[in-house]
């Protein structure tokens, strides 16, 4: 029985074991794939191509590629089997994947990397200068005018595998040729035999015609005769693709006054319109018109009403000079002061040991009588009435020391009170207003005592720089407080003397906001120093503008050159400063030009505002030679204007 049990039993496991026969799976398919390296998705085909195109190169030999397959299946790739995340391969060319199923069938996968065909460069060899612009399937350049477009040769740069196509022409770069008169198809077939049709344009400039100018409207003021010269200057005009060829000026409605990109004509009283043509090297033609309006100077009325008749006479004798073709040459303590001494011989100058004659306008200030010796202040007093006695004008500056600390840069002062000197004097604060009169009670003294003649009297100049206690880094300055500061002073003055022009000198160039207005001035200038013939010449005639839309007389109150003229600008005095004035013409109107001094605590050369005896031969020539100008007035020539009377 036991037998017959076992038997049984065997029979059933054989029966069971064959029922249940294990089937592998035949599954090998690729069912996603990319590549950690590049962010372009792969597509798998029913052709079993795993395809995507990238839009730049980059290097494909050492990419990791990330993949799904079937279940149970292996990947391979020449026989080396594949983890997904981890294996590389190098995809530059074509690569193979074999999938592997289970049951050990398998399907080929071809994965191809393509590269989207372009043009990446293009230039054209002829024409260098013209930078190409890509938009798209567009390239695009703009060549300047008459620039010839025909048998040009490109040079390019395209994908890898791509061929460049244009009429059924295969393109070689730097080497084939086209004309480019018209957009240019290129046809670019890449290694997926897709087409791209790109089209060249080159835009060639349509020829520029001259620009006339003519420059801006003139006002000029005739002081004498029926007639006055002006200069008209048409230099900026232009031709952008060529030269100018001809210029010719003309009275609207009348003659021809002129050939020449710069012109003097005489012109008689009223408006005058006047027409500039300009002809480039192609004949095309340009025109601007100008007005030049001549009037006759009017009567110049001090701003002291109760003014000496003297000094009525000196202001409009100097307002004839300025809105004359001529300018006097001035210097601060023109005799007094020498390089490394100070001279007690008032007849004799630097000025004069070099030209022979002393300059036309002498320059004093109150510092030097006030807080010097009685001797120095004698001695500039005697200077001064030299000068008056033999014609010249004198004008005062005045560099006043502040009242505590005595200084006249705010970089000295120490104390707050002398820092805000000037908001004290408007405001009646900290005694400053009754020291700050005292004080002009001094130069009343001297004015009307001592000289007892007019003068020009420039109050606290260079108010706009940020040196002086009255200057822009003062305590609570601003444009409105000085113009307070400096209507007070000139109230100050006018009721204890009449013998004053009152003076408004900003530094550079006319700065408006400063200005304390018509009421209270009567010469305009402006300081200028290291100034260059160009800007000298722009600064002139705006500072000349002004005066003549004010009623005010123009002067270049200071100068010079401080960094060593004599060695850096020999030839400063004449073609800085006479030429910017020859230049400027009828639009430059000054009564004079200032040189500051020749100070005697320094002793060499190149601390000169101008030469001396001991100058170079070079820079005496060059002082000689704006001596000369028949634009510039020295004392000889001043006193036979009698400015006085």
């Amino acid at each position: 029985m036991k037998l017959f049990l076992k038997v049984l039993l065997l029979v059933f496991l054989v029966a069971s074991c064959s029922k249940d026969e294990i089937i592998l799976s035949g599954e090998s398919k690729l069912l996603s794939f990319s590549i950690q390296e590049i962010s372009e998705e792969f597509t798998v085909s029913s052709a079993n191509m795993v395809e995507t195109t990238m839009n730049e190169e980059q290097e494909l030999t050492n990419l990791t590629a990330a993949f799904t397959v079937s279940e149970k299946a292996r990947v391979f790739v020449n026989g080396s089997i594949q983890t997904s995340g981890y294996s590389k391969n190098d995809f530059s060319d074509d690569l193979t994947y074999t999938v592997e199923a289970e049951d050990g069938s398998i399907t080929i996968y071809r994965v191809i990397i393509n590269l989207d065909a372009k043009i990446k460069t293009f230039r054209i060899i002829e024409l260098p200068g013209i930078q190409f612009n890509f938009t798209d399937l567009n390239i695009t350049g703009n060549a300047p005018a008459g620039t010839d477009l025909k048998n040009l040769t490109a040079a390019f740069m395209i994908t890898e595998g791509s061929v460049l196509i244009v009429g059924g022409v295969e393109q070689v770069s730097e080497e084939t040729k086209n004309d480019f008169d018209a957009p240019l198809i290129y046809k670019l077939t890449g290694v997926a035999d897709d087409i791209k049709d790109y089209t060249v344009t080159i835009t060639v400039a349509q020829k520029a015609k001259p620009l006339a100018n003519a420059g801006i409207d003139k006002v000029v003021v005739l002081t004498k005769g029926s007639t006055i010269k002006v200069n008209l200057d048409g230099s900026k005009s232009s031709d952008a693709q060529g030269t100018i060829s001809t210029y010719e000026w003309r009275i609207v409605g009348g003659a021809v006054i002129g050939n020449t990109a710069k012109v003097t004509t005489e012109l008689g009283l009223g408006m005058h319109s006047i027409e500039l043509t300009v002809t480039d090297s192609s004949g095309d033609m340009d025109t601007d018109m100008m007005s030049a309006e001549v009037r006759v100077q009017g009567i110049y009325t001090p701003i002291d009403a109760n003014a000496t008749q003297g000094t009525i006479d000196l202001f409009n004798n100097i307002a004839n000079i300025a809105n004359g073709s001529q300018f006097a040459f001035g210097q601060e303590f023109a005799s007094t002061y020498r390089l490394n001494s100070i001279s007690y011989d008032v007849t004799t100058s630097d000025c004069k040991d070099v030209v022979g004659d002393h300059p036309a306008v002498y320059g004093i200030d109150p510092h030097y009588l006030m807080y010097k010796t009685e001797a120095q202040k004698q001695n500039h007093i005697a200077e001064a009435k030299y000068a008056y006695n033999n014609g010249a004008v004198v004008t005062f500056d005045f560099h006043q020391q502040s009242k505590s600390d005595n200084e006249i840069y705010i970089a000295k002062i120490t104390s707050e009170t002398d820092k805000s000197l000037m908001y004290d004097i408007v405001n009646d604060l900290n005694g400053s207003r009754p020291w700050f009169y005292d004080e002009l009670d001094e130069v009343l003294d001297i004015i009307n005592n001592d000289l007892g003649f007019p003068i020009v009297f420039r109050l606290y100049h260079e108010m706009n720089g940020n040196w002086f206690w009255w200057g822009s880094a003062a305590t609570n300055h601003s444009p409105a407080l000085y113009v307070d500061f400096y209507k007070l002073t000139a109230d100050y003055i006018k009721d204890r003397t009449n013998l004053v022009l009152f003076g408004w000198t900003p530094n550079q160039g006319v700065k408006q906001d400063y200005y304390p207005g018509d009421a209270y001035v009567d010469v305009v200038g402006i300081d200028v120093y290291e100034p260059t013939t160009s800007n000298l010449k722009a600064s002139l005639i705006e500072l000349s503008t002004f005066a003549l839309e004010h009623g005010k007389v123009a002067t270049l109150a200071e100068t010079g050159y401080r960094n060593n003229y004599v060695a850096n600008n020999p030839t400063f005095w004449s073609s800085n400063i006479l030429e910017a004035i020859e230049e400027g013409g009828s639009d430059v109107r000054i009564g004079w030009a200032l040189a500051w001094f020749n100070a005697p605590w320094h002793s060499d050369q190149s601390k000169l505002m101008i030469p001396n005896s001991d100058s170079s031969t070079r820079v005496k020539n060059d002082f000689i030679e704006f001596y000369n100008s028949p634009i510039s007035l020295f004392m000889e020539d001043i006193d036979a204007l009698n400015v006085y009377n």
